[in-house]
């Protein structure tokens, strides 16, 4: 019986099925520095109610996140299409090892979580690159070590964003992504940064309050008090 099922019967006493043989879990890493197949280890709740983590058995993505906000945008990728055919599943994130999955609140979860499981587990492969949206930058250690926050105000857009990018990666994104949710800078209009939610943090309620005061406590903190956040 996996791990997977196991959890299930556990918390929603769904019944476990017989003879399945448990050695197909492999986790050696292939030549490519992944596994061969993935797993569910674990399934764990998020700040948002809706919103549920799917913890993988290795990393499931190179670098980056991905997102896929509805059926549209996941066409051409197998596992996030397999997903929206669930009826109720509204959003996902994928990121580090584990896929954040969000539901509608007109669905119970316990209607919904062993199909998920299953169709991660039959569907999921390794993601070589993450969203366009997202580039490769600088590890934020070394973007921060260069910079002074005096120098703030007169960088250019491109460089704030730099700069802003690698605080989120050092001091909140960590914070965000153990709750199954992340963060994604859309730019920066003045004083004022634009931002998105992702996963769990996207209709989570205390993203738009609690969480989104300290992001932008802690920017006016780290980098210029005139800063302002807005979620969009």
């Amino acid at each position: 019986m996996s791990k997977f099922r196991n959890w299930l019967e556990e918390w929603f006493g769904i019944p476990a099925e017989e003879n399945v043989d448990d050695t197909s879990a492999l986790k050696n890493p292939s030549a490519s520095g992944h596994v061969d197949k993935f797993h569910v280890l674990r399934v764990q709740p998020t700040p948002n109610p809706n919103a549920f983590q799917f913890v993988i058995n290795a990393q499931i993505i190179a670098h980056g996140s991905k997102t896929f906000t509805n059926a549209d945008v996941a066409e051409g990728d197998p596992l996030a299409e397999a997903l929206f055919q669930i009826y109720g599943v509204e959003s996902i994130y994928i990121y580090e090892s584990f896929i954040t999955i969000t539901k509608s609140e007109t669905i119970g979860w316990h209607t919904v979580f062993e199909k998920i499981g299953e169709t991660i587990e039959e569907k999921a492969q390794y993601y070589h690159t993450a969203d366009e949206n997202e580039i490769a930058q600088n590890k934020p250690e070394m973007v921060l070590d260069k910079f002074h926050k005096e120098d703030f105000p007169n960088c250019d857009v491109k460089e704030k964003i730099l700069i802003i990018e690698a605080v989120l990666d050092q001091a909140i994104r960590p914070a965000l992504a153990n709750d199954g949710g992340g963060v994604e800078v859309l730019g920066i209009e003045g004083n004022v940064i634009n931002v998105h939610y992702q996963g769990a943090c996207g209709t989570c309620p205390s993203s738009t309050t609690g969480t989104l005061s300290y992001i932008e406590t802690f920017l006016k903190d780290t980098l210029h008090r005139d800063l302002s956040v807005v979620a969009k």
